[in-house]
């Protein structure tokens, strides 16, 4: 694959482009989806680890502190 062709390939100007592309075999519609789903999952864990990281501070007895304290 030349660099000409690469260049052509992975650079869209605009959802058109790749309208009837498929890439690893999925459409570009499929490939949204995931996107979507991986970001909500993501944003999940980070929640998740956020407040169970809060009650265990919480349930220490400890007063929670400012990381600056």
């Amino acid at each position: 694959m030349t660099l000409k062709f690469s260049h052509l390939y992975l650079i869209f100007t605009s959802n058109n482009d790749v309208q009837d592309l498929l890439i690893f075999g999925h459409n570009i519609d499929a490939w949204l989806i995931y996107v979507l789903i991986f970001f909500g999952l993501t944003s999940l864990a980070f929640v998740s680890v956020w407040m169970t990281g809060f009650l265990t501070e919480r349930q220490s007895g400890k007063s929670i502190k400012q990381p600056w304290e």
